[in-house]
């Protein structure tokens, strides 16, 4: 450990070390993570999985079916093996936060600089910090000179924060204006500082982010899926309970042996699980994610893909999200073009493009202009930029020329000191303009003098800068309101700024809500109230913090809405892992934390991609509204044809057998859901908009309407058969194949937006594939004994085939009509060109 300097003492080494032993190591404390035996119990508990388990387990040991057993239990693994390495990616944010800490940090012990790791740093502390430095703690500032520090991961905003020592405690306030303060994880660019710690590890801003992120919400998919789960479970005990009723009624009297009732509880079990749903909704989502990837949209959590299409509120931050994140010289008022452009050289500190962003931005404009440092060029005296002062000042000579005083900062300041007269009433006059449209103005004045406070300088001109605003960030705006979705900008920036970036790109800019405006609210619960609501109604958030972002976040789910959070920064991160979609930017300015908090990563940091992925979202949507119809409708229509044969048919008992129940619903069905899953339906998917849950009242009504119309086409073409005296195995093969042709045209009905086959119907190339191929399993199974043996499947004579293919058109006819006379009772006018019935 290196000595440099004596200072006032500090802590002592045994004041630090009992420090250290009651406030813990300064940094951020992981939990430990969930076993796998726990993990996996968390994918069974949902009744989904439940049913399915049960159902597996029955086939397997109770009726012996080894191989379509093995078929349920195999789709139930999968799920759980995607779920547990799903839930295991989300530890890695907090872990990421870890390298954002500062590995060493200068203390003061015993009145002895010491050079420490940041682990050992304890509240009380005094830390010294200077340009390049990682803060390693919150801290209060005593000494500051030229202090600047970047603190855009906590903040958002894209200018260092100028920082400055007070005699007195703050009044504190939001992040950004804590300018006496330092914060973990954060970079020192200019001038350097002195600041006693007062806290450490995770009562750090950042510690409170890693706390923040280690609860996250389920998407809209995995809730309705869950919900799903919950009513099949509901109707299939619903079910049960009346087939035990009927069928020891049946015992009772002698009309049926125990063991066929036992059979006929097992069918119904089967009959009530869409076996296929849970891999059909996997493989659309993860071909779906594929796509996605080509469109530079990587999506880290499956669900996501979904979550995007439902969302109806995008929380962008500003920063690196609307805007590059790089300051740029977007406008200036000369009195000297070629001598603006020289002092903007002078008076700078950047270097091969690294440096404070403010310098970093003049130098680039200078250079665009065609000028570079002189040679021989030598600075002489400085004064950087200073709080107080609002200016930096440099004193140049050139090959033995006079000194030269250059001037930079706010024009207020600046122009003050400079000789009066039109030129500088001028530049004064201009400054206004410039400022209303949200820019950061300077000025720039030089002298020949070697006096750094000198007066009478002359007014070369004004930059003003902004942060660049992405090309595409105003199209994806507009496209975002076409599709229905409100933007809300979130930004650590100032108010002003904020809301001229916001009206460039197309936002609307009112209302604008600040972080100071929210603090008054209070903490009390009618003030939590308020805030709520200030939240839910603002267009432009600036100068938040995490806390605030977070807020948002959970106001607006409060409220309804389905939040996609963007984003880039640490600062982000609470509300990316919280929003229903979290996305984070991958640009140069991305952070570990936030792609690890996100479930969606863009590669190319452009909200226009966003807009992309929330088009395949809404696609994928309708898609697996398509499938839940069809396979729900289709299990429906079975626990019909099973209860009404425990009735109508005391020589059956059994309409449909187990193996036949799960032959259509592993294997017949399976295939047409997939191919649903990754269809593409008609026009734009941005027009498809959310209109309710995958099981809404409506959407209910419609698959029970569906499934009645279905079970009825199936019993009228068993009862015709048993009529005309076909044998047991013909009737059950009778009922199997009307069940199937009924259904193998659902696929057309549900994916419909008004009539089955509208026009441009046969363009979905797989569902035709698929329903062409389930066909013709089907007929293969039916009239070839050897492979419809295994099925208890037998051939039909001609009228059985006719009967098929009547329940198939007949389906379609039922169920447009049903659709129709939905439309007319919604409005009587028609239904909306979009939407989908």
């Amino acid at each position: 450990m290196g000595i440099t300097t004596r200072e006032p003492a500090g802590l002592s080494e045994r004041a630090a070390a009992e420090r250290l032993a009651e406030y813990g190591p300064n940094e951020l404390s992981q939990p430990r993570p969930p076993r796998l035996p726990v993990r996996a119990a968390r994918q069974l508990a949902d009744p989904m999985s439940i049913l399915l388990l049960i159902a597996g387990l029955v086939t397997l040991i109770v009726l012996g079916e080894v191989p379509e057993g093995l078929a349920i239990l195999t789709i139930l693994l999968v799920n759980v093996v995607i779920g547990v390495s799903q839930e295991t990616k989300a530890d890695h944010a907090v872990r990421a936060l870890r390298t954002l800490t500062a590995p060493m940090a200068k203390v003061v012990r015993d009145g002895v600089v010491r050079r420490i790791p940041a682990a050992e740093v304890v509240p009380g502390d005094v830390v010294q910090v200077a340009a390049g430095d990682r803060v390693p703690a919150d801290a209060r500032l005593s000494e500051a000179t030229g202090l600047g520090v970047d603190e855009s991961m906590l903040t958002g905003e894209s200018l260092s924060s100028d920082k400055r020592a007070v005699q007195e405690e703050g009044a504190g306030g939001t992040l950004a204006d804590r300018h006496d303060e330092l914060f973990a994880g954060t970079l020192v660019v200019r001038g350097s500082g002195v600041a006693e710690v007062t806290r450490t590890g995770a009562r750090t801003e950042m510690g409170r982010i890693a706390s923040a992120l280690g609860s996250g919400v389920k998407g809209p998919l995995a809730v309705e899926l869950a919900q799903v789960s919950r009513r099949i479970g509901l109707v299939a005990v619903m079910a049960g309970g009346v087939m035990i009723l009927i069928g020891l009624t049946r015992v009772q009297r002698g009309e049926a042996a125990l063991l066929d009732i036992i059979l006929a509880g097992v069918a119904l079990a089967i009959a009530a699980v869409p076996e296929s749903l849970a891999a059909a909704v996997t493989t659309a989502l993860a071909l779906g994610s594929q796509r996605m990837a080509a469109l530079g949209v990587i999506v880290r959590r499956l669900p996501a893909i979904e979550a995007l299409g439902a969302t109806t509120v995008i929380a962008t931050d500003k920063t690196g999200t609307l805007t590059t994140g790089h300051l740029t010289v977007t406008d200036h008022v000369t009195a000297s073009e070629i001598d603006l452009w020289r002092a903007a050289l002078r008076c700078n500190d950047a270097r091969d493009g690294l440096g404070d962003a403010v310098d970093v931005a003049l130098a680039a404009a200078a250079e665009r202009h065609g000028l570079r440092p002189p040679p021989g060029e030598e600075r002489l005296a400085a004064r950087p930029f200073d709080a107080e002062t609002r200016s930096m000042a440099v004193i140049t000579a050139t090959n033995g020329d006079r000194p030269l005083l250059t001037v930079k900062g706010a024009p207020e300041a600046v122009l003050a000191r400079c000789v009066p007269g039109p030129e500088t009433e001028r530049l004064a006059r201009a400054v206004s303009g410039l400022a209303d449209r949200g820019m950061r103005v300077l000025a720039l004045a030089d002298k020949r003098t070697d006096d750094l406070d000198a007066a009478g300088l002359r007014a070369l001109g004004l930059v003003a800068l902004s942060d660049e605003i992405r090309p595409s960030a105003a199209r994806a705006v507009t496209d975002c309101r076409a599709a229905g979705i409100r933007v809300v900008m979130v930004t650590g920036d100032h108010a002003d700024t904020a809301r001229a970036i916001a009206e460039e790109v197309g936002i609307t800019a009112e209302p604008v809500v600040t972080g100071a405006a929210l603090q008054a609210l209070g903490g009390a619960d009618e003030g939590r109230s308020k805030r709520s609501a200030r939240l839910r109604e603002a267009a432009v958030l600036a100068r938040v913090d995490p806390g605030t972002k977070l807020d948002l976040v959970r106001a607006l789910r409060e409220d309804g809405q389905v939040v996609t959070m963007t984003g880039d920064g640490v600062n982000d991160a609470p509300a990316l892992r919280n929003a229903d979609v979290g996305v984070a930017m991958a640009g140069e300015e991305g952070t570990d934390v936030a792609r690890e908090a996100a479930s969606v990563v863009v590669t190319t940091g452009d909200l226009g991609t966003i807009v992309a992925g929330v088009r395949e979202g809404r696609r994928l949507r309708h898609n697996v509204s398509s499938m839940v119809g069809y396979l729900l409708t289709g299990n429906l229509a079975e626990i019909l044809i099973v209860l009404t044969g425990l009735i109508a048919w005391p020589d059956l008992v059994v309409p449909l057998l187990p193996v036949q129940l799960l032959w259509i619903n592993l294997v017949l069905d399976g295939i047409p859901a997939i191919a649903l899953g990754v269809d593409r339906p008609a026009g734009d998917p941005l027009a498809l908009r959310p209109t309710g849950g995958l099981l809404s009242w409506p959407v209910l009504t419609r698959i029970a309407l569906r499934a009645v119309a279905v079970g009825a086409l199936v019993f009228s073409a068993v009862e015709v058969a048993r009529r005309l005296g076909w044998s047991e195995e013909q009737v059950r093969s009778q009922a199997v194949l009307a069940l199937v042709f009924a259904r193998l045209t659902l696929a057309y009905v549900v994916r419909a937006r008004r009539r089955t086959f509208e026009r441009g119907w046969w363009r979905g190339r797989s569902v035709l594939v698929a329903v062409a191929a389930t066909a013709a399993l089907q007929i293969l199974v039916t009239v070839i004994p050897v492979l419809g043996a295994p099925l208890a499947l037998v051939p039909v004579p001609p009228v059985g085939w006719a009967m098929a293919l009547g329940a198939s058109m007949l389906s379609v006819i039922v169920c447009d009509m049903v659709r129709y006379r939905a439309e007319l009772v919604v409005s009587p006018s028609g239904p909306a060109p979009g939407g989908r019935r």
